[in-house]
């Protein structure tokens, strides 16, 4: 059992290929939330 040896799959080729454009989403959906929650704390201190 030589667990050393990395395994060539369909799955991993997949995950590696489109791991640039998980970070990419990721980035893009949190600048929104980071947007959007300082929308919402103007909003709370300036009051209605």
């Amino acid at each position: 059992m030589d667990e050393k040896e990395p395994k060539e799959s369909t799955w991993n080729r997949m995950v590696h290929a489109s791991f640039r454009k998980v970070v990419a989403f990721d980035c893009l959906f949190l600048g929104i939330g980071i947007l959007i929650g300082i929308g919402i704390g103007v909003f709370l201190i300036k009051g209605p």
